[in-house]
C-alpha cells in the first residue's frame, strides 16, 4: 500500500525540521567549545598550585605517609617551579615532616585509579622557600596552546592530538601539566583548525605560521612539537625523539629530547616547558631586597565593575606590596603600585593580563609611570 503524497510531505518537512534542529545544535555546540575555550585561555590564576595528586593502589597508613610527603614535593616543585628544588636540605626535612604542612588530605576513586589528594598550606611553604632563598613562582601564569603531531612508525603518517581526538596521551598532558601547576591547552581539532594548522605544519615546526594562525586561542605562548623515529648519526641506529619550538610570537625556545616512549617523551618536554616558563616568570630571593613604586595609568576603565577587576589583577601578583587608587581623571584610573622587583621585571609579569596593553610608543618616565589600556568588560 502506497503513502499518501501528503502524508510524504509532512514526514519530509518534519524531516528538515528534525535536519535544520540538528546543525543548530551541532553549531551551538562548536560555538560553546569555541567560546569556553576562548574564556579559558586567558591568563589566570592557577588555583591548585597548593594541592597534590598521588596514584595509589591502597588506603593504609604507610600508603598515606609515602603519598604525603610525595604530594608535598608535588606542590613545592609548583611553587618554586624547578625540580632541583627538592635537594635543598631545608625542604628534604619539610619534606620528611610533611603534615606540620598538610590542611586536608582524602582518597578519591577517579574510574579505576584511587587518588590521594592533599591540600598544604601555601603561605607556610611560600615562606619557607623565602626563607631558604629558593625562587616563588605565584599563582598567575602564561598560558600556552599545544600542537603535537605524532608519526606513526610504521606508515609514517602523521596525526595531530586534539580535544576532537580519541588520542591515549591527552589525559597523559592534563595530568602532566596539573603536576607542575601549568596551563596547556589542546587544539579543539575543528574545521577551522584543520585549515589553519594541517599535521604537516606542526611536524615542519613552523612556528610563525603556526603562531599567527593560533590567534583564536588568546593564549600567551604557543607550542609545537613533533614526535617519531629518527636515525642517529652518531650512533648509527634509530632513536625516538620529540623536537619543539615555544614561542610568544616575540621570543622562540627550541629543543630535542630522545627518550625510550611517546608518554616519556611528552611527560620530559612538560617539565621542560615548565622549567622555562619559571626561569621567566618565577621571582628570586635576590630580586625581593628592595621596594620599587610605580604609577599605573589604565585607561578605559570607566565602570565600577572595570575597576575592582584591575584592582583584584594588581593586588593578586606575588610581586605586590600594596595598591592605591592615585586618582580617576574620566575613564583613566592611576594606581601606585608599589612591588618588590624593578619595573622591567614588572612589565613582564603584566605582559600575561590579556586585558591589559601597553601602547607601542614609550614615555620618557617609563622607568616610574607605564601607561595601560583596558580591554575587558
Amino acid at each position: 500500500m502506497q503513502k499518501s503524497a501528503k502524508y510524504l510531505t509532512m514526514a519530509s518537512e518534519r524531516y528538515k525540521d528534525l535536519l535544520v534542529l540538528n546543525n543548530m545544535f551541532s553549531i551551538f555546540f562548536v560555538f560553546t567549545l569555541c567560546f569556553a575555550v576562548s574564556m579559558h585561555s586567558q591568563a589566570a590564576p592557577i588555583e591548585h598550585l597548593n594541592e597534590g595528586q598521588i596514584i595509589v593502589t591502597d588506603q593504609s597508613s604507610f600508603t598515606q605517609k609515602k603519598a604525603g610527603k610525595s604530594a608535598f614535593q608535588q606542590v613545592i616543585v609548583k611553587l618554586n617551579g624547578d625540580p632541583s628544588v627538592l635537594e635543598n636540605v631545608e625542604v628534604k626535612r619539610a619534606a620528611t615532616n610533611f603534615e606540620q604542612y598538610l590542611v586536608s588530605s582524602t582518597f578519591v576513586q577517579n574510574g579505576d585509579k584511587l587518588i590521594y589528594q592533599a591540600e598544604f598550606n601555601e603561605q607556610k611553604i611560600v615562606g619557607l622557600l623565602r626563607a631558604e632563598n629558593l625562587n616563588v613562582w605565584g599563582k598567575r601564569r602564561p598560558s600556552g596552546l599545544f600542537w603535537l603531531a605524532i608519526e606513526d612508525d610504521v606508515n609514517k603518517s602523521k596525526s595531530l592530538v586534539t580535544q576532537s581526538s580519541s588520542s591515549q596521551y591527552l589525559d597523559l598532558i592534563q595530568q602532566s601539566t596539573y603536576d607542575r601547576g601549568i596551563e596547556l591547552l589542546m587544539p579543539i581539532g575543528d574545521l577551522t583548525d584543520s585549515m589553519n594548522v594541517t599535521a604537516l605544519d606542526v611536524w615542519g615546526l613552523y612556528s610563525s605560521s603556526i603562531f599567527n594562525k593560533s590567534i583564536r586561542y588568546g593564549t600567551n605562548y604557543v607550542v609545537g612539537a613533533r614526535v617519531g623515529i629518527v636515525f642517529d648519526d652518531f650512533s648509527a641506529s634509530e632513536k625516538l625523539q620529540l623536537s619543539y619550538f615555544i614561542t610568544n610570537g616575540q621570543t622562540i625556545e627550541t629543543n630535542e629530547i630522545v627518550g625510550d616512549t611517546i608518554s616519556g617523551l611528552i611527560t620530559k618536554f612538560v617539565n621542560e616547558y615548565a622549567a622555562y616558563l619559571a626561569s621567566v616568570y618565577s621571582i628570586g630571593t635576590s630580586e625581593t631586597g628592595m621596594i620599587y613604586s610605580v604609577t599605573l595609568h589604565i585607561s578605559n576603565v570607566n565602570t565600577l565593575a572595570k575597576y575592582r577587576k584591575v584592582l583584584d589583577i594588581l593586588t593578586s601578583l606575588t610581586v605586590t606590596q600594596k595598591v592605591e587608587l592615585k586618582a580617576q581623571s574620566k575613564d583613566v584610573a592611576s594606581f601606585t603600585l608599589t612591588s618588590n622587583v624593578p619595573v622591567q621585571r614588572l612589565k613582564t609579569i603584566l605582559k600575561l593580563e590579556q586585558n591589559l596593553r601597553e601602547p607601542e610608543y614609550q614615555r620618557v618616565d617609563s622607568a616610574v609611570v607605564i601607561d595601560y589600556e583596558w580591554r575587558g568588560n
